[in-house]
């Protein structure tokens, strides 16, 4: 069978090569036994079954010679008298002939999937294989396709023999046509076939590349020397980009991959210093987004090598900052914070042929649960059990033949470290001191170990040191998994998993595209990327925050991807319009005379609180302190329990004047009645020709102008040449902006698509306090529905989670009885879901504030725009994002099912989805710290709990997958 080997999908032409703008997209090759090959092969032993394994399918469906040579090798050492065997093999290339003619058969080598390549094999024309492959995953596979496509028709248009070869030999090769090649297609097409050879220049045109010889001195750091005299050679022969690529490869340099010095020495290109301060690179970094990781470097000179490395220095420091710091154990906070970039924990294990005990964990956390980590975790331990050591970073330890010692366990070992389990609390995946205690001490070769070395020692360097801190056990994965099965409208789906769309895009999960619907289940739309070589996007309209990396820690600047901005040459949307903001030091907080570390939450009684930058953050709950306290009423500032609404003129209801007073506002800064039911467009504060739209939201920061509340339509121009803002009008039909809606005279809804799944009608009371116009109003603002009807009382607040209120409310029955949960505060009903409260920096919206001064920025810096920014971290689609800013002064964050009745599992996944984004805040992941919107959000706690009801619990006893134990973040005041 064929070896693990790099295929090159993408590289960009040598002029952009040399400009710092080269985009490799590096797959491993999959088995070139396909099951049919297998199949046949497990009929025969010995030799006959050597040569049947020797036999590729892919390569013998698109070359006929190798079909003849392989098949004359099985005939030599296979008898013909195994007639099973023979009837399968005649049975595969029937199949493989019918489609013998498709020119795409030239591409079949290249699926990652087998499934892929099983179908390629057979296939008789592209529309064969759209059931068995997608494009998202075999980008080299598509491309290869595309090739053959625009070969056939350059080839159809040849009037010779001559002229047909010549043409098909250009396209054959996964490389750019040679010299040779060119020359024989000149031959061949000039004269009776010019139409060809028009059309294959037109596709193999490569850009030139000035001056070539001045890279001479790259060819100095060739590895081998058939590699140097090769680019010695070509770089004064060649004068096009691609026969430049094409030719270093196959003269021994290998494949142009960042790591390499010969081609960072092409990388750099020989610009200027000056050049390159001014490019892109040097504004927004090779990966903004890991520049947000170097603060948790522990050591000066880590921090310098990672800001170096992700900023504009990569190709000069990336080897000195792999080997000094991401490959030592005490950088572990370091590493992992890149980690949550690369592979950030997500939900779902399933589809692994080796690593069978990973399958099946729908609800548990894996960074790379895939069929090329599968494979990894198979090489290592047939690697171990050849060479009889295990390498890790700086270290390497002699075992015994893991045959016979604790091969199942060494198994759970290796898919462990290809797979990358998290734990559900912390996201490490760093595995247990006892596990790796008890396999060192009865696997090591003690024989081949200095006399000082102990089990006890290793483990200290590859397991955390305190037995409370959280890391992977390995036990769980030593069986396959206990969860049952579910039919498949009760099971959890992930549309976007394995970014199903283009590069540059970002897929965003339709919640409510429902089962049997022919609807799509994700979407695609463009984004920015955050970097050079950053595999972070963010949507359009996105503010991001960016670490000025010249600066002292605490600079930042703040930018935005814009619909409409400037493209780089891969046509990508880039980050523009930079300001930086106000720098600040992060300052650890005093409380007296005990100090508490910068990034840190804890507890001021049973207040929770966070430090960020020298600003202390704290709910304001009223504590209970277990005297007989008739005056306690469990309301923030002991508040009566009256309802009696206000608006604030942050757009948030509070339920009466004194929670209001207490949240910090004014007198003048509310006016009774609830801020829905005010109409904000009264005395039309729109200019002439605009009509003004309600457009609510709740504020982050008090300390500017009142929370804008409607939205001026311009009327005057085209709809047509408008930002395309879906909204939904009171008769149901939706309209692609708010100028159609004017248009057409019709009464706004809600902002945003309309919905399905929700009742339209009926007025509802949301857990913010405000009465909607239907359930889909509320849905639309990410508010959940407390109960039915208007607004009648504000509930008490406990941390048990049961009603909170009297008659006349009626709660509605609960998703599943006895299931986890919560009651919001100041909200009457509990319910079904996963829920988090989280703390965010007043001061950090403010200097955001201060920096964009404008509208818009106004706009990234609601809870709406929390809400719905976390809501693109849960991947599952069972499950969405509701909250509301509370009385207590932080975000209640809940992860809610989609569906009224959901499954169990569907719970559970919601828990979980909660549990996460728990930890990406409290970790402050740069997945989130990157934009503006949760950037702010300093700390978290989980909060929910199985809920009081009258019926049974129905929840299972709290496992390593459901315990609730995460922190998210609130917001708070001191």
């Amino acid at each position: 069978m064929v070896c693990a080997r790099y295929v090159i999908v993408s590289v960009c032409d040598m002029t952009r090569v040399f400009a710092l703008r080269t985009f490799l997209w590096i797959f491993v090759c999959v088995d070139s036994i396909s099951g049919q090959e297998s199949r046949c092969c497990t009929k025969v032993t010995g030799s006959c079954r050597y040569a049947c394994e020797k036999l590729s399918l892919a390569s013998a469906a698109s070359d006929s010679e190798y079909r003849e040579q392989r098949l004359l090798d099985v005939h030599n050492f296979c008898s013909h008298l195994l007639v099973s065997f023979w009837q399968c093999i005649n049975q595969t290339l029937d199949e493989i002939s019918k489609g013998e003619g498709w020119s795409g058969r030239a591409c079949c080598g290249l699926p990652q999937s087998e499934r892929c390549q099983q179908a390629c094999i057979t296939a008789s024309g592209r529309k064969d294989l759209a059931h068995s492959c997608r494009q998202s995953d075999e980008l080299a596979f598509f491309t290869c396709l595309d090739k053959q496509q625009m070969g056939d028709e350059c080839c159809a248009t040849a009037k010779s023999d001559d002229c047909k070869v010549a043409c098909r030999t250009i396209f054959r090769s996964e490389l750019a046509p040679n010299r040779n090649a060119k020359t024989a297609l000149l031959h061949a097409c000039s004269e009776g076939s010019p139409r060809t050879l028009s059309c294959v220049n037109n596709f193999t045109r490569s850009a030139p590349v000035p001056n070539p010889v001045k890279f001479l001195h790259c060819c100095d750091q060739a590895t081998n020397a058939e590699c140097h005299d090769t680019c010695r050679r070509i770089l004064q022969e060649s004068s096009t980009d691609q026969e430049i690529i094409d030719s270093l490869q196959e003269g021994g340099c290998g494949p142009p991959l960042l790591h390499e010095k010969i081609w960072q020495c092409f990388l750099q290109g020989g610009e200027t210093a000056q050049s390159v301060e001014s490019s892109l690179i040097d504004r927004m970094g090779m990966d903004s987004a890991k520049l947000h990781c170097c603060s948790n470097a522990r050591t000066a000179n880590c921090r310098k090598l990672c800001l170096k490395t992700f900023s504009n220095e990569w190709t000069e420091s990336w080897e000195e900052f792999s080997v000094q710091c991401l490959s030592q154990f005490s950088e572990d906070s370091l590493l992992h914070c890149i980690d949550e970039v690369e592979e950030p924990c997500e939900l779902g294990c399933d589809g692994l042929s080796y690593c069978t005990n990973f399958n099946n964990r729908p609800t548990e956390l894996f960074r790379s649960c895939s069929v090329q980590a599968d494979d990894a975790a198979r090489n290592d331990v047939a690697l171990w059990t050849s060479k009889g050591v295990l390498t890790l970073p700086g270290l390497q330890i002699p075992i015994r033949n893991i045959s016979h010692c604790s091969p199942l366990t060494w198994k759970a070992v290796a898919c462990t470290l290809q797979i990358k389990p998290c734990h559900r609390t912390s996201h490490t995946n760093r595995i247990c001191r006892q596990d790796c205690f008890n396999l060192l001490s009865q696997c090591m070769d003690w024989t081949r170990m200095p006399a000082d070395t102990s089990a006890a020692s290793i483990c200290s360097r590859l397991s955390p040191d305190n037995p409370n801190t959280p890391c992977v056990s390995l036990e769980p994965y030593l069986e396959p998994s206990d969860q049952p099965y579910s039919p498949p409208s009760d099971q959890v789906t992930q549309p976007c998993k394995g970014d199903p769309c283009n590069i540059g895009q970002v897929c965003a999960v339709n919640r409510y595209c429902q089962p049997l619907r022919s609807c799509q289940p994700y979407s695609c739309s463009d984004g920015c990327k955050l970097g050079e070589v950053s595999q972070h996007i963010v949507p359009v309209g996105s503010y991001v925050r960016i670490p000025i990396s010249s600066g002292n820690r605490g600079c930042l600047k703040i930018c935005q991807c814009l619909a409409g901005g400037s493209r780089d040459l891969d046509n990508h949307l880039k980050i523009e319009n930079c300001q930086p903001m106000p720098c600040f030091p992060l300052e650890d907080c005093w409380i007296g005379s005990n100090r508490q570390e910068h990034g840190s939450s804890f507890y001021i009684e049973c207040n929770f609180c966070s430090c960020y930058a020298g600003e202390m953050t704290c709910t304001k709950k009223q504590c209970d302190m277990g005297l007989r306290d008739v005056a306690f009423t469990s309301l923030p500032c002991n508040c009566p329990p009256h309802h009696v609404p206000v608006c604030g003129r942050n757009g948030r209801t509070y339920p009466s004047a004194c929670l209001a007073k207490c949240s910090g506002l004014n007198d003048s800064d509310f006016e009774f009645g609830s801020c829905e039911e005010k109409d904000p467009c009264t005395g039309n504060p729109c200019d002439e020709g605009e009509a003004c739209i309600p457009a609510k939201r709740v504020c982050l920061s008090l300390l500017h102008s009142p929370c804008p509340q409607h939205q001026c339509v311009n009327v005057r121009d085209a709809c047509n040449t408008q930002e395309s803002n879906p909204v939904c009008d009171t008769d149901g039909h939706q309209h692609p902006n708010t100028c159609y809606l004017v248009r057409y005279g019709k009464t706004l809804a809600y902002h945003g698509p309309c919905l399905s799944g929700c009742r339209r009608t009926g007025v509802v009371c949301g857990i913010d306090g405000n009465t909607y116009s239907s359930e889909c109003a509320a849905v639309a603002r990410n508010v959940l529905v407390d109960y039915p009807g208007p607004c009648l009382a504000v509930g008490l607040i406990d941390t048990q989670a049961k009603q909170q209120c009297s008659s006349p409310v009626i709660c509605p029955p609960l998703a599943s009885p006895g299931c986890l949960g919560v009651t919001p505060p100041g909200a009457c009903c509990p319910v079904c879901a996963g829920a988090i409260r989280v703390l965010y920096s007043q001061k950090q919206v403010d200097r955001a504030l201060y920096a964009l001064k404008s509208t818009q920025a106004i706009r990234a810096l609601t809870l709406q725009a929390v809400l719905r920014a976390l809501d693109r971290h849960v991947t599952v689609a069972e499950c969405t994002v509701r909250g509301h800013l509370t009385v207590e002064l932080d975000i209640l964050v809940l992860v809610v099912p989609v569906r009224p009745a959901p499954s169990l599992l569907q719970l559970q996944a919601c828990v979980s989805e909660a549990e996460k984004l728990s930890n990406l805040v409290r970790l402050a992941s740069p997945k989130l710290v990157s934009e503006l919107s949760v950037g702010t959000l300093t700390a978290a706690r989980v909060v929910h709990n199985v809920v009081v009801s009258g019926g049974k619990a129905l929840w299972p006893t709290p496992s390593l997958a459901l315990t609730p134990a995460l922190f998210l973040l609130l917001r708070c005041w001191s």
